[in-house]
């Protein structure tokens, strides 16, 4: 049922050609990864012209609020703030769960984190799914923990990393769409120590940082496998190559990956279980005095992108080399990174920076192309702007607090399809829905 009181939107559609489209040659320590579902791009080195319908944009956005202690759920086909709730604290972090039906809203200074029900039911049936819409609605079932800082999914399965406090040891807890439906969690591992570190999951696997004892301040200096049996995990083994300040990571089918002070930790299978080597950081990264500590992955095309600091790197595992992404041209050259992502099929990435402008970079098979440079944003103040992308088209949504709005652009033809108006300065933003036309969410 839409309430009379909550915030009004205003759609203002405007489509607008990029701003300027230039060819290429050649530290912030804040995870962020994307790991949508595959897609079709029409292939790697070519575009097809046609057009995109986006009369009928489905899913849902839920957005914390600068201005307050409540998360709204706007509704993408109707363009109607359709529900709010509150949180414990302004601004929380939210995030997809696995299946992109739940919302994961951490709060990390009060140790709780909560989840909001996009209302987007699947009933599996076996070789066919049962689609169902449903009010959104906030879930009585929460995690608690110190400091729950990170969160990263693959398929079906999300790992929450609760980095603890001196006397209370870090912890992640597995989940995913059903046990989230159910109240519960897939499994649940206490560490040794706290650290400021990081898990990945796929499958029964779980990667997850350690940190020994004699580690310089809270980053972790290894990583571990473990394997799910039930709601518990059993050690399976600690890589002997090190990751000294490990700090970020991302996961495809073939790799998982941690940055480390020295390069990236690259952890694939072998012949004998999983095997760790590490890809060395260039001299471009050693001269700035930088490492790699934020990473970005897609699984369809192994796309692989490290940040360090300001700086790009493109990351050819199987080649173990890595080449710089000259993303600032003289429109941003002073820019700092804000948000960035890959696009549903992973063959664009897209860079959000403090001047306001939006940078595509075109990733084809053996190189890259600055594909457009948008001014999308008039003011970027003290209250950072956020990105989220859809799983399911090349929509990415930018919630503007500076001008209290939220922006669509379709990355595939970098323009602005849709503007609409709030009236609450959006925090974080992450889109919810089906991603599959047979409903079934995975």
């Amino acid at each position: 049922m839409k309430s009379n009181t909550l915030p009004a939107i205003k759609s203002i559609v405007l489509a607008v050609t990029a701003a300027l489209a230039l060819s290429a040659c050649g530290e912030n320590l804040e995870v962020q990864l994307i790991n949508p579902p595959t897609g079709d791009d029409h292939g790697h080195d070519h575009d097809h012209d046609h057009d995109h319908d986006h009369g009928d944009r489905s899913g849902r956005l839920v957005m914390t609020s600068f201005d307050s202690d409540h998360a709204y759920v706007l509704d993408l086909h109707d363009e109607e703030i359709i529900a709010d709730f509150h949180l414990t604290n302004p601004a929380a972090r939210i995030y997809p769960s696995p299946g992109y039906r739940f919302a994961i809203a951490i709060e990390r200074n009060d140790g709780v984190v909560r989840f909001i029900d996009s209302g987007y039911e699947t009933e599996d049936h076996g070789d066919h799914g049962h689609t169902h819409e449903h009010d959104p609605s906030l879930l009585d079932f929460q995690l608690f923990g110190e400091l729950p800082t990170h969160y990263d999914w693959f398929e079906n399965r999300g790992a929450v990393f609760f980095d603890g406090v001196p006397g209370v040891a870090a912890k992640v807890d597995a989940l995913s769409d059903h046990s989230l439906s159910e109240g519960r969690v897939l499994a649940t591992l206490e560490l040794e120590r706290n650290q400021h570190g990081a898990a990945e999951i796929r499958g029964h696997d779980l990667f997850v940082s350690y940190r020994s004892a004699d580690a310089e301040g809270v980053l972790p200096d290894f990583v571990e496998q473990y394997e799910r049996h039930g709601s518990h995990f059993d050690f399976v083994q600690r890589f002997e190559e090190p990751c000294s300040r490990l700090h970020g990571s991302a996961i495809t089918q073939l790799y998982v990956t941690f940055g480390c002070a020295d390069g990236v930790l690259v952890i694939q299978a072998g012949d004998d279980g999983y095997e760790a080597t590490k890809l060395p950081n260039v001299a471009s990264i050693t001269d700035a005095g930088t490492r790699i500590g934020t990473l970005y992955a897609h699984d369809t095309t192994q796309n692989f992108v490290g940040r360090a600091g300001q700086a790009l790197y493109w990351l050819h595992i199987e080649a173990n080399d890595m080449h710089s992404v000259e993303w600032r041209g003289e429109e941003n050259s002073e820019a700092t990174i804000i948000s960035a992502g890959f696009n549903f099929s992973g063959n664009r990435f897209a860079i959000l920076d403090s001047t306001g402008h939006l940078t595509i970079v075109r990733f084809r098979t053996d190189h890259y192309e600055i594909q457009s440079v948008m001014h999308v944003l008039d003011e970027v103040g003290e209250q950072a702007p956020s990105m989220a992308f859809s799983p399911v088209n090349h929509d990415a949504f930018i919630a503007d607090p500076a001008g209290r709005e939220v922006l669509v652009v379709d990355l595939h033809d970098g323009v602005i399809e849709d503007r609409w108006a709030l009236d609450f300065s959006p925090a974080a933003v992450t889109w919810l829905g089906f991603t599959e036309s047979h409903g079934h969410a995975h």
